[in-house]
This record gives structure tokens, sequence and C-alpha cells, in this order.
């Protein structure tokens, strides 16, 4: 069977696959790792595959299409987000008609409304974890027998029993990288062109935001193990011209043990790959840190989310995670020489402007190396979107909201003490108070006299910061 998987385009430079959408200095474009696992699954399984990534190779719709009807598939796998959903449907709706293939949604707002991305226009949805799910559709299964799907029947929507998830992840394939321009794909942070490996799936915490553990990954850490995580980086390093990996897993080292294996094995295979990886605040100490920078770590992305404590306590960050933990996390790496990236979030039940003050002040009093200010985004499925429609504080009419007409996010919700237009304010006052502190400017100059890679980077980030605040 012919299929293609694709990244569908959209305005401008636009990643699906992410935690959540923010305004952000430091640019980036990921690769679609996901439906990469996907399509190196049917590929595996004998069948003829495609996988377009529309956004990175900036090609239109028109263009899209006909590369599509060139392949002449049955089957088109398409990834779709909340903001662009709207774009997505329209486009399998053209799909069909020109091609006639059938199209399937995939990705974290079709698993949570199913129901409501088949009417937008799609054929199918493969709910979670869909590499299998792809494999059987294809193999030609009845839709009635394939768990984790949703499908329209006459005038009925038919929703099968969920997939249960991958538990061997040593089993799966690595992503059919071939297929993409890997050249493209950049973050101002990493070295360049970079890429995503996974070493394991989903997240043990219970923070009400993050949709991809509520939704696709579980809330648990399943985990592949450090010789099949080992063996992909040789294999990168052989096959590609990757200058650096991102550990995509929503926390690395969430599991002490197995990190200080993966990174024992990374130096004892001399792999030598730069790699950056997500941390949490309570999930460091010294040896791990020093464990990380020996085997290549050179950059932290940390949730700090807020320096109001309560705050931490409503999004559900966990009981160890206190701003006091979170500076003696940033203190662990930076002594272990590893970059700090620290991400921050408003708009959370509860917030204010006085804790988004406080907030502001405390990523001041850590001064690390770099930080991303964001508005929440209600996901759909997310304990967080439950609780704003219960209270009525969600402000939109169709899923093309969450972004304004420029692609930019915007918050889509209000509470009676914080309207969005000072989410919005304060979002560009974080930045301006952050970056433009003598004490940073200071300490990013020096960073860059001795960092070539980041001293380039730095021009594109600073335009675009410079843009954002002015």
């Amino acid at each position: 069977m012919n299929i293609v998987f694709l990244n569908p385009p959209f305005k401008g430079i636009y990643n699906r696959e992410v935690r959540f959408q923010a305004v952000s200095p430091q640019k980036a474009l990921h690769p679609p790792i996901i439906l990469g696992y996907a399509t190196a699954v049917c590929q595996r399984n004998k069948h003829k595959v495609d996988l377009i990534d529309a956004p990175a190779l900036e090609i239109s719709m028109e263009e899209t299409i006909k590369r599509i009807s060139d392949f002449e598939p049955e089957y088109v796998v398409m990834l779709t987000s909340t903001a662009s959903v709207e774009s997505d449907a329209g486009l399998a709706k053209k799909i069909a008609a020109e091609t006639g293939a059938k199209t399937i949604a995939v990705g974290v707002h079709a698993t949570a409304i199913p129901e409501d991305t088949l009417k937008q226009g799609f054929d199918i949805v493969a709910k979670g974890e869909y590499e299998y799910t792809i494999a059987e559709i294809a193999k030609g299964i009845p839709l009635e027998k394939i768990e984790g799907i949703s499908f329209k029947k006459g005038n009925k929507f038919i929703h099968n029993k969920a997939r249960p998830l991958i538990k061997d992840l040593d089993n799966l394939p690595y992503p059919a990288r071939e297929f993409l321009p890997n050249e493209k794909y950049y973050s101002a942070l990493y070295k360049n062109p970079f890429t995503f490996v996974l070493a394991g799936r989903g997240c043990p915490h219970q923070c009400i935001y993050c949709a991809g553990p509520q939704l696709m990954s579980g809330r648990g850490y399943r985990m592949r193990s450090p010789e099949n995580v080992v063996k992909e980086l040789k294999y990168l390093k052989e096959n590609f011209k990757f200058k650096s990996v991102l550990f995509n897993d929503d926390t690395l080292n969430v599991n002490k043990k197995y990190l200080l294996e993966l990174c024992d094995l990374i130096v004892k295979e001399k792999i030598e790959m730069p790699w950056v990886a997500y941390s949490r605040v309570d999930s460091v100490d010294e040896e791990i840190a020093k464990a990380m920078k020996r085997a290549g770590c050179f950059l932290v992305k940390i949730g700090f989310e807020s320096g109001c404590d309560e705050q931490l306590k409503t999004m559900k960050k966990g009981p160890r995670a206190t701003t006091e933990q979170g500076k003696k996390a940033a203190k662990c790496f930076e002594n272990a020489g590893i970059q700090v990236h620290g991400t921050f979030v408003f708009g959370m039940p509860g917030e204010t402007v006085e804790s988004i003050k406080k907030t502001i002040k405390y990523a001041k009093e850590l001064n690390i190396d770099f930080v991303q200010f964001s508005v929440a985004q209600p996901y759909p499925g997310t304990e967080f979107y439950d609780f704003l429609k219960s209270k009525n504080y969600l402000k939109f009419e169709k899923w093309s909201d969450y972004l304004d007409s420029d692609g930019k996010i915007r918050p889509i919700f209000e509470y009676p003490n914080l309207s969005a237009k000072d989410m919005q304010y304060w979002l560009k006052q974080a930045y301006k108070e952050y970056y433009l502190r003598p004490k940073y400017m200071f300490k990013a100059l020096k960073q860059r006299i001795t960092n070539r890679n980041l001293l380039k980077t730095s021009f594109r980030s600073g335009w675009s910061l410079l843009q954002y605040i002015k």
C-alpha cells in the first residue's frame, strides 16, 4: 500500500509537536519525529511510504497536493494541532477530492476531541501512540477491529477502545529521518542542524497543562534500553550530519539510575555527540549534572514555570518542585558547566499581576543563560482546559483563534482579575526586564566571545527579540 505521512503547510515556521506554542526570541524548527516513527514502522512492513514536512520544505498547499498526487497513496496520515486543525482539515478535503486518498488525523488535538476532528473533514482519527495503529490500517484490517481509532460510519461516529501504550520501545525502528530535510532543523540554542532522539516516552508527574502525558504518552516513564539509545546515536553519527541532539523526553533525568547508565554508556562508546535535555527542578543533583556534562550535555531546558510556590502547587508540579529547589537545580547545572534555558508560564489558575511580577523577579534572581516566557495555552483534553471551560474563562470562537493573524500565540482566556491584555503586556515586559539588564548583557557578551556558535545564532535571536518587545 502507498502511504504518505504529512506535516501540513501552515503559517510560516510552525512546530506542531510541541508541549505548548510560545513567543520566544530563540527561534526553532523541529523535526516531526513521531510521524517519522510511524513512517518507519510502515516501511518495515513493506509499504511504500513518503514523509513530507511541508513547513520545513516551505512548500505551499498546492505543491504539497501535487507531491501527494504523484505518489498515488491510499492513505495520507496528517499531523494536526489545535491552532492548525481548521487549516489542516481544509487541506484534507482537497487531498481527498484531488487524489481519492483517505485522510487520517494524528496528534494531541485529534486524540483529545476525535469527533470534532472528524467533523472538520478527516476520514479517520488515530489516537495516542499511533505507529502500530497506522500499520494495522495499512494491513487492511477492518476499521471496527482496530484499537485506538475513531471514524464515521454512515451518520454514526464510531470510537473504538483505546490502544495500550507501547511497552517495548526497543522494538520500534528508528524514525525515518532519511525522508526529512534534516539540514533545515535548527534552534538558536543548539548546535545546528540538530535532531530529536527519544530515550523514553511519558512522564510520571501530574502538571495540569502538559498535553503529551495526558493524551499521548501516559503518566509514567517507559524507557528504551541504554544500549538501544546509544546504538541510535551511533547510527546518526554514521549516516547524517547532525551537530547536536535534543533528547525530547519530557524529563530525561526523572530516573537517576537509568540516566547514569545511559551517560556511562555514551562515554564508554565514545559517542561524542553534543546533546540537550529537559529537566525538572526536582530531578537533579550534583552527581546527575556531572554525569550529563561528562557524556556531552551542554544545555538543559528546565521548567521553573513560576516564582510563586502557590502557583507551582496549583499547576501540580509536585511537592518537591519549589522555587528554592529551582535555585538549587540551576546552581547544580551551572557548577557542572551546563547552560540553563528556563521556561516560565503566565496564566495558571490563581495568577495575578502581582504573581507575574514575582515570577519575573525570580527569573532575574536565577540569572540563567536563556529564558522563555509564555502565556499558558489550554489544550483540549488537559486538566487546565477543563478548569477554564468549567469556569467560563475561555474566550475564543474557533480553534484558529489560538494564534493571531501573524501566527503568534495569543491568550484565549481571561480571569476576573487578569485580562488577556494584561498577560500580553507582561509577556513583553518580562523579556525586556530579563534580557535588557546590564548584569545579563555582561554575562551574555562574555559567553559569546568564547562561543562562536552561540554568537552566530544570537544575531537572529537578538533581532527577533527587538522586533517583539518594541
